[in-house]
């Protein structure tokens, strides 16, 4: 009995509660929905208009002050589908200014929502457009607008930003957080400021705080990038990069690719369809393949320093065709005896692949990781690549020959531009150099120092023979197409056969074709690196990378005011190296 009086107790009291729940539930979603419903989309649209109350980003200038990128007032329009009215007049009339369809409006506006973006980043004046329009329901605020005067120029090397107006790729996510007004960023923690050097950048009053002021020179930038486009007409390559680099102080001054992307457009309604996540990645850093003959450089730099052959020493290249233990070994033309200066000049990979048999397995690898092979390069870019250079004990019975001539080793562009910016400087190592200084958060420039070289590659001897051989590649071997009229120029050619993805070897249809160089010989003040892949009419580097060094080399010129009466025929004696 008092079992059943506890058990009937224990009942009344959970129906008691559970009624409670209930009709409070049941008041809240009968008699509160309204009020509950429009508090969440207060919230809600309180959240996300906040978004636009970003702070603008620090800008990306050129060596000069030229701005790259910078911040400036634009708009955001949302709308509350619930208060539009006439909803396919006003997606008519917002079309053109949005730069969407009007469908793709229409579908947004008629959503089971009280708040809905339909665009960001507005331009300033297409903002005002709308606001004119006064279309119930539609809101426009203000918002933050990343904007690139130059359009594509250096679009790789600059990057993108969100939404957000957070870096997603190149220098924008780098310094992302200085260009944020945050702390400097971690690349930058390490490098000492120095004075102030004499600068357009000194005198100016309107640099905005917490800028980052680049290598880059705007106007060989644009140099660059024009003769490029004209190349990819003519050669019709899959890609096409080009380097210049100041070999005296590792500066970067262009670094360009085609194709490239407007960054005006990256993330808007304009954005081409096809373009994506791919566009953003740098091949002048990220891109690693075969280099071919432009490595040789590395082999005749080992063998001249270890003292294996002098540029008159002379080699049998076996009449175009040359057997060795697990494969064989083809030049492009039939030679006999050439002298070693021959061989580089004609680029024969036999020729190569004997002298490197001179050298040895552990010097031939011991110098690519000196010239900076197999390890990044320090650029300050995203993906800086480390290539491939496998320590001796992991190479085959031919590796020795065939690495001599640029197989079974890869590189990025950059790395192969640095390596030549050892033999252009006299023999140094140096880190390529992106960032030249910052806009500090009262407004004043402050320049980075330098940094020390990293490592003395090879001696001036060495160099002062180097130079010699190049010169002569450029004067009756291979790179006669990168001649300049009253400049002296030393560069090497290089050819490289791909590897074909489907059957692993290499391919006779697939090619990168490539000239590395500078000028003037006596005192180099560039180093220039072609690279195209896949050029469609020949796939020489000779004949397709070579003129566009040239063009390149001919426009830079006069700009920076090079005198041609310095550039006469070299003389051993008059080599200037670095002591």
């Amino acid at each position: 009995m008092i079992r059943t009086a506890r058990l009937g107790m224990t009942m009344f009291i959970s129906l008691f509660f559970f009624s409670f729940v209930a009709g409070r539930l049941g008041y809240l979603q009968l008699y509160c929905h309204d009020a509950l419903q429009a508090r969440v989309d207060r919230e809600e649209s309180r959240s996300q208009r906040a978004s636009p109350d970003i702070e603008p980003r620090g800008a990306i200038l050129d060596r000069t002050g030229e701005v790259l990128a910078m911040s400036i007032q634009g708009g955001a329009c949302f709308a509350d589908p619930k208060h539009v009215t006439k909803v396919d007049e006003t997606a008519r009339l917002l079309s053109p200014y949005l730069h969407q369809p009007a469908s793709v409006i229409k579908s947004k506006l008629t959503e089971h929502r009280r708040f809905v973006w339909l665009a960001r980043r507005l331009d300033p004046e297409a903002a005002e457009q709308v606001k004119a329009l006064k279309r119930t329901g539609i809101t426009v605020t203000n918002d933050i607008k990343r904007f690139y005067p130059e359009e594509s120029l250096a679009s790789q090397v600059l990057g993108v930003v969100g939404d957000s107006q957070k870096g997603l790729s190149g220098v924008e996510l780098v310094a992302n957080s200085w260009l944020s007004g945050d702390s400097a960023p971690n690349l930058f923690k390490q490098w000492t400021f120095g004075k102030a050097r004499p600068s357009a950048l000194t005198s100016r009053s309107d640099l905005t705080s917490h800028s980052i002021v680049l290598s880059i020179d705007r106007t060989l930038q644009t140099i660059v990038e024009q003769e490029l486009a004209i190349q990819m007409k003519l050669s019709r390559p899959k890609s096409g990069t080009v380097i210049i680099q100041d070999p005296q102080t590792g500066e970067i001054l262009a670094m360009a690719t085609s194709p490239s992307f407007n960054p005006n457009l990256w993330g808007s309604p304009e954005q081409p369809s096809e373009m994506g996540p791919e566009d953003l990645k740098n091949p002048a850093v990220e891109h690693v393949f075969e280099p071919g003959s432009t490595f040789k450089v590395v082999t005749a730099a080992a063998a001249l320093e270890e003292n294996r052959v002098t540029p008159s020493d002379t080699f049998f290249c076996e009449n175009g065709s040359w057997d060795i233990p697990g494969r064989t070994i083809h030049d492009h033309e039939k030679e006999g005896w050439l002298t070693f200066t021959q061989v580089i000049a004609r680029s024969s990979n036999i020729g190569t692949a004997k002298v490197a048999r001179r050298v040895g397995r552990d010097p031939l690898y011991r110098y690519a990781r000196a010239f900076g092979f197999g390890m990044p390069t320090g650029c300050g870019l995203p993906g800086d690549g480390v290539g491939i250079l496998r320590p001796t004990k992991d190479w085959r019975l031919s590796s020795l020959e065939t690495i001599s001539f640029g197989q079974e080793v890869g590189a990025t562009p950059l790395q192969m531009v640095n390596a030549y910016s050892v033999i252009a400087n006299g023999g140094w190592l140096l880190e390529p150099r992106l960032y030249k200084g910052v806009i500090d958060e009262n407004g004043e420039y402050r320049e980075w120092l330098p940094t020390p070289p990293i490592r003395r590659v090879v001696s001036p001897k060495t160099i002062a023979e180097l130079k010699l051989i190049l010169k002569s590649v450029v004067d009756e071997g291979t790179g006669k197409a990168a001649q300049v009229v009253g400049i002296s120029v030393a560069g090497k050619t290089g050819t490289a056969q791909k590897i074909d993805p489907r059957t692993k070897q290499y391919s006779d249809a697939h090619y990168l074709a490539s000239f590395c160089g500078f000028a003037p010989v006596e005192h180099p003040r560039l180093v220039i690196g072609v690279f195209l892949d896949e050029p469609q009419n020949s796939y020489w580097g000779g004949s397709e990378a070579a003129p566009l060094f040239s063009r390149i080399l001919k426009h830079a010129a006069p700009y920076l005011k090079l005198q041609p009466e310095t550039f006469g025929p070299l003389a051993a004696s008059r080599i200037v190296t670095r002591s």
